[in-house]
This record gives structure tokens, C-alpha cells and sequence, in this order.
């Protein structure tokens, strides 16, 4: 069975929203972290929180690092195998431009000699998480390319070189950002080219998008990672595995439950800062567009608690009664 990975996004996916996503819909085989910075020593910043095991319980969690330093990233993730994390998950494919600037995530991919730099001392140095932690996996999520996709046959010859765990593709180029159509011709090759299990991600919305990428590809990718697509329709993931349908009604407790959990996590101001981006994607729902952004309008104009739940239960009237298959 082709394993489900919700994908590591900033601001988005981290431990509350796995958390109320577990508790309302399941169906997740692994939860990626959104990055883990050890530049900046993660015990002593709020990305210790994503690792605390009390916040991860029952969870199979797997934290992601950037970094383009390998003495960096042994530190970092020795810190993490010592909670008893079997996984850690190196990030190749951030397009921030803050972030590729420093040749970091999707940045390094257009620097091979550094990529080969930072995973032979990962897996091969003397300083090695590996050395210490044997039973750990390394696996890594890459796009196909930072300005052109011929960068792409240079990073398969190096990721084919260590024994990663999974190769997590994401078909598109740095330069696109999230926009356009995932570049399939470039999973195709990543398919041909790439040794070990391959994991597919870009552009899942609806289970549909699901069964016909499988249909496609089934033989040959081990998992599918849906990020955006489960921020939109958190029960995508029960409905690829189960047929079931999420109801309006399902949909509108996760999102009272996320904010609730959020509260209790970070206090009302902050709550609502965070699900005005998750609702930016729940909107996404509403059909008619003129509809869709007078209901977003209001909610992102609450600055009160009241106001939002005001805005919310009118929002709550606009949304289709289930979340179709198709969108």
C-alpha cells in the first residue's frame, strides 16, 4: 500500500495542527516537521517545541533540518535521535528567497560541490550522527532544480551516491515558487534516475489527484506527501483511504478545535494569526469567487475572539456541505 505523509509547511503543519488533524481525521503514516534551523540552536528556540516528545505522542513525526552545514546538521539532529526520532528529513527544496539565497533548502541545489560536501560529511564524516546512532535514517526532500531543470541530472548522480532512506521529489524549480503545474517530465526522470524509494509531492487536492498519480505511477513511488492539499481538506487523507467523504460539519469542528488548540498553545492573538492562514486555504473551498473573498475579507478583518467566531459561523453557511472529489 502506497504510504500518506502529510508535508512539512512553515507556519502551517507544525505540532498543533498534526495533532487536531490525528485527533479529527487520521489516516497519516508520517508527519514531517516544518524546518529546523540547527543554525540557530533548536533547544534553545520555539523549534524545540516541534520535537518535544510530549507534543508528538502517537505520532510518527519526522523532523526536518535546513542547513548547508554537516557539523550543523550531526549537532542537530544527535539532539533529536536522543528523544528517540528514527528519522530526520534534510530539506533541498524551500524556494524562500531568504533561504535559497543562503544557498540553504532549494539554494544549494545550484551548488553540487556543496550538496556533495554536506552529505559525505552526514553520512561519512568522522563527526557523523551515523557514528553514534546507527539505526537512524536519513531521508531528503528535493526539488528538481533551481533555474533550469538540466541542474537536475547533476543532483541525482550525488543523491544517488548515500544511502538515503526515501527521496522525496517535488517537480518543480526553485524559480516557480508553488505556481504553474508541477513539472511531471521531471518525475519521470527523477523515476529513471533515482535508486531507492521514491516519494511523490506536488499538487494533491482531492483524492481524485490521488488515484490517478497512483494509477500512474504506483509501481514505481513508495508514498505520496500532501501539504496544501490537507491544509484545505484536513480529511483528504481519510478519503484516500477509507472513501469517506469529509462533511461541512467534520471540516467546521477541526477548524473550531485547531483555533481552540492554538489558544491554549499560544494565547487568542497568536490563535488568530494562525488560522487566518489556514484560512486563506479553507476559503479555497467556496466555489464563487466574489463569495469566496467577502468571506475571507471578514475574517481576516476580526481583531477580537468575537469577531472572528462571527466570522467563521457565517463562513460556516458558504461552504459546501462535503468536500467533493473533485475540485
Amino acid at each position: 500500500m502506497i504510504k500518506l505523509y502529510l508535508a512539512p509547511m512553515e507556519e502551517l503543519t507544525g505540532y498543533v495542527f498534526r495533532n487536531t488533524l490525528a485527533k479529527h481525521f487520521g489516516c497519516v503514516d508520517k508527519y514531517f516537521t516544518p524546518f529546523i534551523s540547527p543554525d540557530n540552536r533548536i533547544m534553545k528556540t520555539r523549534s524545540s517545541r516541534e520535537i518535544t516528545p510530549s507534543n508528538n505522542e502517537g505520532l510518527t513525526v519526522v523532523p526536518q533540518l535546513l542547513t548547508n552545514d554537516f557539523e550543523l546538521f550531526n549537532e542537530g539532529a544527535g539532539l533529536i535521535a536522543d528523544f528517540g526520532y528514527k528519522e530526520i528529513n534534510i530539506n533541498f527544496g524551500c524556494p524562500s528567497n531568504t533561504v535559497a539565497a543562503k544557498y540553504k533548502g532549494s539554494g544549494i541545489l545550484r551548488s553540487p560541490e556543496l550538496m556533495e560536501r554536506l552529505l559525505d560529511g552526514i553520512f561519512n564524516g568522522p563527526g557523523s550522527v551515523l557514528n553514534d546512532h546507527s539505526d537512524l535514517h536519513i531521508s531528503v526532500k528535493t526539488r528538481v532544480g533551481f533555474n533550469d531543470t538540466s541542474d537536475f541530472e547533476k543532483v541525482t548522480e550525488i543523491l544517488n551516491r548515500f544511502p538515503f532512506s526515501e527521496i522525496i521529489v517535488h517537480p518543480r524549480l526553485k524559480k516557480d515558487l508553488y505556481n504553474g503545474s508541477a513539472r511531471m517530465e521531471m518525475f519521470d526522470m527523477a523515476c529513471d534516475r533515482l535508486k531507492g524509494n521514491i516519494v511523490y509531492n506536488g499538487d494533491i487536492y482531492t483524492a481524485e489527484d490521488f488515484i490517478n498519480l497512483t494509477e500512474k505511477y504506483g509501481g514505481k513511488i513508495t508514498a505520496v506527501m500532501i501539504g496544501r492539499g490537507a491544509v484545505i481538506n484536513p480529511g483528504i487523507f481519510r478519503q484516500i483511504r477509507t472513501g469517506k467523504v469529509t462533511a461541512k460539519a467534520e471540516l467546521y469542528d477541526f477548524l473550531t478545535d485547531l483555533f481552540e488548540s492554538y489558544r491554549n498553545d499560544c494565547g487568542a492573538g497568536n490563535a488568530l494569526a494562525k488560522m487566518k492562514e489556514v484560512w486563506s486555504y479553507t476559503t479555497c473551498l467556496i466555489e464563487d469567487e466574489k463569495t469566496r473573498r467577502q468571506v475571507f475579507k471578514e475574517i481576516i478583518k476580526a481583531k477580537h475572539e468575537s469577531e472572528y467566531k462571527d466570522a467563521i459561523l457565517s463562513a460556516k453557511d458558504k461552504l459546501p456541505m462535503h468536500i467533493p472529489p473533485e475540485m
